[in-house]
């Protein structure tokens, strides 16, 4: 080996190899460092991404606005209601504890008031104008008094005729007499019983008329017995009955508020005086009003 050393040229072979497996061994050191400190990043990363750094505190903070906004107008409107029994506001202090899970469920609660607020919209709360219920829902004595029956006129001296100058008659006119000795609070018959199919309220001619929920207007006209009349649907099933309306203020498919005037109280159809016919329909079928005044 000394021999084999002596040679410059061969010293210079050996150097070089040297210094070739040093800088194999540099790069070598070199990457197995770069290396660890790309898995410490990566760690890092995923903790930063863990941590409440990492919340958009703008979205949470508008999340947040929409909750308490929320819950103050469905409590409003509940109270507008008479209905404060659900307690609503018991949202607004739910005890949660950090941001973290705070930021998961603010954009759940927003968008769960929000529908919720829309449903109570379109639920017939209440009565539709301020007045009192003069005739409930169900069997009643009919209000309307039968017609008097011209074929039980006693005799002709009941008959008042009126007589050209020839003395032709030309007109004929039955006097009914009042019988002084009936009762005023006689016993209906059972052909004057009838089925109320909502509520009478009783308010002075002409008094404002709200719809009771949000809906689209259905029916806006004359309707039989019910005169002047307009029909709201509310979806879910639910629509709402106005009747004996002096004065139309909407027209059939017009988009309506809750609490918006959509008519005035009347005397029209089939009615015995100024008042408003209320009803609230199921699938089409008349039920109880009252259901939705008191919770």
């Amino acid at each position: 080996m000394v021999n084999y050393l002596k040679s410059k040229k061969k010293k210079n072979i050996v150097l070089i190899l040297l210094l070739i497996a040093c800088f194999v061994q540099a790069l070598i050191i070199a990457k197995l460092y770069n290396g660890v400190d790309d898995k410490v990043y990566q760690v890092n990363l995923v903790k930063i991404n863990n941590e409440k750094d990492s919340i958009d505190h703008l979205q949470l903070k508008t999340d947040l606005a929409i909750v308490d906004q929320s819950i103050r107008s469905i409590d409003g409107f509940l109270k507008s209601k008479n209905v404060s029994d659900l307690r609503i506001e018991k949202l607004a202090k739910d005890s949660l504890q950090n941001e973290v899970y705070l930021a998961k469920v603010s954009n759940r609660y927003s968008q769960y008031l929000i529908d919720l607020e829309q449903k109570l919209q379109q639920v017939p709360l209440g009565i539709p104008t301020d007045g009192y219920i003069s005739s409930n829902f169900g069997i009643r004595k009919n209000p309307i008094p039968p017609k008097a029956d011209p074929s039980k006129i006693e005799n002709q001296s009941n008959i008042s005729e009126e007589k050209d100058s020839l003395g032709n008659v030309i007109k004929r006119q039955a006097i009914v007499k009042e019988d002084k000795n009936a009762s005023s609070n006689a016993p209906a018959e059972k052909d004057q019983m009838q089925f109320h199919k909502g509520l009478d309220i009783a308010v002075a001619y002409g008094s404002p008329v709200k719809c009771a929920a949000a809906g689209k207007v259905i029916f806006a006209g004359v309707k039989g017995g019910y005169g002047n009349c307009v029909i709201v649907e509310h979806g879910n099933g639910l629509a709402t009955l106005y009747g004996h309306l002096s004065e139309l203020l909407v027209e059939t498919n017009d988009r309506v508020k809750v609490g918006q005037i959509i008519a005035k109280s009347g005397n029209t159809g089939r009615s015995t005086g100024p008042h408003l016919h209320y009803e609230v329909h199921k699938n089409n079928q008349p039920i109880n009003p009252r259901l939705f005044l008191n919770f």
